[in-house]
C-alpha cells in the first residue's frame, strides 16, 4: 500500500506555513498559529481540517525517546522477495509489526529496505528468524544496525517562505 494524499489539493503560501508550524509543534494553539500566518483562529482551524481530510496531515503523534521506552537498537532491513507475487502480503504483515517503523521499495538487488526498532540484539534475532525470514517469500535479507544516530527527523520541508531548513 502506498500512502498518498489528495493530489487535487492545492496547497498555497498559508498553507504551507501551517504545516510547517504544525511539524515542528503539533501542540501549536491554533490562536498561535493564526498569528504567526496572518489569519484567524478560525480560518486556521478550517485550513487545518481541510489539510487533514485530504490527508495531507496523515495524524498527530508524539516523538517518544526510543532508548527512555527500552528500545536501543535500531535496524535496516533489505528484503529480497522471491517474486512480486509476494509482495502484498509481506508488506501487510510487517506493516502490521510495531517493531517496523519504515517499509520502502528500493532499486538495486533487494525489493524492500525495512527501520526497526528493538530492545536489544536478541530481539532483533528473534524479529529476524521467527517473524521476517519466515514470512512467504523471503528469499534472503541483509541486515546493517545502527550504532549511534546523529539525526533522525520527521520533518518534511513544506516550501513555506521563511522556513530554515
Amino acid at each position: 500500500m502506498v500512502i498518498t494524499a489528495n493530489v487535487s489539493l492545492t496547497l498555497d503560501s498559508r498553507d504551507r506555513k501551517i504545516l510547517s508550524l504544525v511539524q515542528r509543534d503539533g501542540k501549536m494553539p491554533q490562536a498561535e498559529i493564526a498569528k504567526r500566518v496572518g489569519l484567524s483562529t478560525a480560518a486556521v482551524n478550517e485550513r487545518l481540517k481541510k489539510l487533514e481530510n485530504a490527508g495531507v496531515i496523515r495524524r498527530y503523534v508524539a516523538v517518544v525517546d526510543p532508548s527512555a521506552v527500552g528500545m536501543g537498537v535500531t535496524a535496516f532491513v533489505e528484503v529480497f522477495i522471491e517474486h512480486p507475487r509476494f509482495e502484498p502480503a509481506f508488506i501487510a504483515k510487517v506493516r502490521a509489526m510495531d517493531e517496523v517503523q519504515e517499509v520502502h521499495h528500493i532499486t538495486g538487488e533487494f525489493s524492500l529496505l525495512l527501520k526497526l526498532r528493538v530492545a536489544g540484539m536478541e530481539a532483533l534475532q528473534q524479529l529476524l528468524i521467527h517473524h521476517l525470514n519466515a514470512l512467504e517469500g523471503v528469499r534472503q535479507t541483509r541486515t546493517v544496525i545502527a550504532l549511534s544516530t546523529s539525526k533522525e527527523e520527521s520533518f518534511v520541508v513544506t516550501g513555506a517562505e521563511g522556513e530554515i531548513r
